[in-house]
């Protein structure tokens, strides 16, 4: 029987949930989004967890350069990952050529089978949109979170026998140096992520689920993906809900021309990674870009954006993306009602435009203030004018005594793990 794994395993009173602060400018959005949950009263117990850089860092000083140990991901944070109903991240940072790096999310995903990447991409009130006429957009993309190109599964340089593998690389022998990335898809990866979106169509009445794939060059990946897309899709028109498989470039023009006749769209991890950000380019960017990683028994949150290391703890990053996050959280755990309040509070503080509540991002991209820098809000602030929408008594000393309880929680000079 298909589990809906869009929701909770167990269903609970009260919910244990590990948050992570990130890096840099995470522990900035993981603070205003805290102070939005602490003035909603949840049925939540918050336990700390970290990676990231913070934490390669931290395992560096520990273990010594060249310490296999050394990693991103302690083995604190599995554990805690494991033992809590959720997971819900700030942004981290990543750098490139640092030998024997790699990346936490990826870890995650792969350590957890977290093979779902949900990405929705909505209009909100006071952002629209840059396309003519402002359509209205509510699309969510379904991307294959585990294989592609992500499997991570890379010779260079390529072993002597990789150039016998297939009469294609014969062109390839006299090159001075070749990098290889194995695109690696199976049937049952792309089975589980095209249902997923079937089924979720099915539970939210959407009536079209879009696929793009480039099965007219790629042929044996994206082949297969096409071929089980079309059979599942059978399946489900029975239900009224149409499956529309189309090439990925075509799906990239047409969400500019038309991105209303979108609303479940299903692709690959290479391009489904750059079809939702396209996505989210046309609904506010990646200051409004919630995503959830999800797989049978767990799910981690995290926003699209990055870690912006350039304003660490300066406070200047806009929370919205943090706060949809949130969002999507609570409905995994079935508080879709109190996420629900979060999106509706949000888009009243966008709206509203008052003095002191909107980030230097709002004001310079969607206001066109030319006295941005100086009328910004703080990432503090603007989640605070978003809480009291939520709960107009978070004032005072109530909203004071809440915001140092959210700082000393994403307090960034003490990252745990690694002990």
């Amino acid at each position: 029987m298909f589990r809906d794994v869009m929701k909770v395993r167990e269903n609970k009173d009260r919910y244990k949930v590990c948050y992570m602060s990130g890096d840099d400018s995470g522990f900035d959005m993981m603070e205003g989004a805290l102070l939005v949950l602490e003035a909603m009263n949840l049925p939540i117990d918050w336990v700390r967890a970290d990676l990231g850089w913070c934490m390669w860092e931290k395992s560096i000083a520990k273990f010594g350069e060249g310490d296999p140990r050394c990693n991103t991901v302690p083995p604190e944070t599995i554990e805690s990952i494991k033992n809590t109903d959720a997971t819900l991240m700030a942004a981290i940072t990543s750098k490139a050529g640092v030998k024997g790096f790699k990346s936490a999310i990826l870890q995650m995903r792969q350590l957890f089978d977290l093979y779902i990447n949900l990405r929705p991409a909505k209009t909100l009130p006071g952002i629209g949109t840059p396309l003519k006429g402002d359509p209205k957009i509510d699309i969510v993309m379904f991307r294959e979170n585990t294989e592609d190109l992500y499997a991570a599964v890379e010779f260079c340089p390529l072993p002597k026998e990789h150039f016998d593998m297939h009469p294609g690389m014969e062109r390839f022998k006299k090159s001075s140096e070749v990098a290889v990335s194995w695109r690696v898809f199976s049937k049952e990866g792309c089975e589980r992520i095209i249902r997923a979106a079937f089924e979720y169509a099915k539970t939210t009445g959407r009536k079209t689920v879009h696929c793009g794939n480039k099965a007219n060059v790629i042929r044996q990946t994206d082949g297969m993906m096409k071929r089980i897309f079309l059979e599942i899709a059978k399946e489900y028109e029975q239900y009224g809900i149409k499956g529309i498989e189309e090439n990925a470039d075509a799906t990239a023009m047409w969400l500019i021309k038309n991105p209303q006749d979108y609303s479940v769209v299903v692709a690959s991890n290479v391009f489904g990674d750059i079809l939702s950000d396209e996505a989210s380019q046309l609904t506010g960017g990646l200051g409004f870009a919630p995503s959830g990683n999800i797989g049978e028994n767990t799910a981690l949150f995290e926003p699209s954006s990055g870690s912006v290391p350039k304003y660490a703890h300066k406070y200047r990053v806009n929370p919205s993306a943090m706060l949809l996050t949130s969002k999507m959280m609570l409905e995994y755990l079935g508080l879709g009602d109190e996420g629900a309040k979060i999106e509706r509070a949000i888009g009243e503080v966008l709206v509203e435009n008052k003095p002191g509540t909107l980030t230097y991002d709002v004001l310079r991209d969607f206001r066109g203030d030319p006295d941005w820098e100086k009328n910004a809000a703080s990432t503090i602030d603007m989640a605070a004018a978003i809480a009291q929408k939520i709960n107009p008594r978070f004032t005072g000393d109530v909203l004071e005594k809440a915001k140092a309880k959210a700082k000393d929680m994403c307090d960034w000079t003490k990252p745990v793990g690694f002990k």
